[in-house]
């Protein structure tokens, strides 16, 4: 397997999220005008949309239909609705826009995860040696620090915040040229299930998985939460101008990219649950720290655990659920998983967000975040059962 054609990749689609990600809340109220209320609505609406597409497009997918066809639809709608997100003013059109890019751009990452997967279960068939995700993932790491050198400029000064959406767009579509690169999808065996959408939701929802499930969507909410107004936080609370913001954030990034490249290890000492448990331990206490000493110095100091958080939330969850998914709803259980979780998480935390915005103010909503992360260790720790598969230790 030619491993560059997906690296470019995994590395694009994250640069194209890092380019607004970490300034989401922050996005809209200076460049909008926004209020908490407004960009909670915004935000929570696009939300709602979300709950169609990654099943769909997962689903396709799984269906034999080519992934990189789906990918370029995607980058296309994803393009346009940005840049319409750019000229508009009116807070109506300007949410439509938003909800467009969201529940286009949604399908991406479980869409990419799922091809990777299926890859490398052929490798497994035909007796080679197959890959760990990480080394792929890391990849992502890598393209979503890359906008932060261009947003240091492009922000700078007086220069408006709404440039960070031209320089998404940019990365979406040297994501759609990318595709042409990419490999024919494989299917891991020749197996089509009638049902894979309701094959992954099976799984999802037995009693195996219901304690991981709850434990990680409080976990998800807490970073829905608080991640949109970090930036608003950085700015109010501690003075930190628009293009520091994301170099700050990169930082974190970086550093993940350590933890990424010594997941095996972490594994091997700590276990998957013993990982999850400290990567999400890890949040709490680091949000915790920035709202209540909230300086320069505390918010680089708290990036230096950020890696922990995104193992236990974005990298050993996406691992497991392969783990635990079967021939034919490789993709399926992705876009399952980002509809049982990723989506509500992201409605709910978006609305706690901004209510607590409104009412007090984005270091309030630091803590809230602090505090679900807590309550989603603590239901893994003490419900979630594994086996020596799981845990690694086999």
């Amino acid at each position: 397997m030619n491993l560059y054609p997906i690296k470019i990749q995994f590395f694009l689609s994250y640069a194209a999220l890092g380019s607004i990600a970490p300034l989401m809340a922050l996005l809209l109220k200076e460049a909008k005008d926004f209020s908490p209320r407004q960009i909670a609505i915004t935000l929570s609406v696009s939300s709602i949309g979300m709950l169609f597409t990654p099943a769909l497009m997962t689903y396709l997918a799984d269906k034999s239909i080519d992934s990189r066809k789906i990918l370029r639809f995607i980058f296309s709608i994803t393009a346009g609705s940005l840049i319409a997100v750019y000229y508009l003013t009116d807070p109506f059109h300007i949410t439509l826009s938003w909800t467009v890019y969201s529940v286009a751009f949604i399908p991406t990452l479980p869409l990419l995860d799922g091809y990777f997967f299926n890859h490398n279960e052929k490798l497994k068939e035909r007796g080679e040696k197959g890959i760990e995700y990480q080394k792929i993932r890391i990849w992502g790491s890598i393209g979503f620090i890359a906008p932060s050198s261009i947003l240091f400029f492009t922000l700078s000064g007086e220069k408006g915040i709404a440039n960070s959406l031209w320089c998404a767009v940019t990365f979406c579509i040297l994501s759609l040229l990318a595709t042409y690169l990419m490999q024919n999808p494989a299917s891991s065996q020749k197996v089509t299930l009638e049902k894979p959408t309701t094959e992954a939701f099976r799984v999802l929802l037995s009693p195996r998985l219901i304690p991981f499930c709850i434990g990680i969507f409080f976990s998800y909410t807490a970073a829905n939460c608080y991640y949109p107004y970090l930036s608003v936080f950085f700015k109010e609370s501690i003075g930190i101008q628009n293009n520091h913001i994301t170099a700050i954030t990169s930082i974190g990034v970086a550093i993940e990219i350590i933890y990424l490249l010594n997941l095996t290890k972490l594994k091997k000492w700590l276990g998957f649950r013993g990982v999850m448990t400290v990567g999400l331990t890890s949040m709490a206490i680091r949000l915790s720290i920035l709202a209540t000493f909230p300086s320069l110095k505390t918010a680089l100091i708290i990036q230096l655990f950020h890696g922990l958080e995104i193992l236990s939330m974005f990298v050993l969850p996406i691992m497991y659920l392969d783990q635990v998914s079967g021939a034919g709803f490789r993709n399926s259980i992705q876009g399952a998983f980002t509809i049982l979780i990723t989506v509500p998480s992201r409605l709910l935390g978006f609305v706690i967000a901004g209510e607590i915005a409104r009412v007090y103010g984005a270091k309030e909503v630091i803590y809230a975040g602090s505090f679900l992360s807590a309550f989603g260790m603590l239901i893994i720790l003490i419900f979630l059962k594994t086996d020596n598969n799981t845990e690694g230790t086999n």
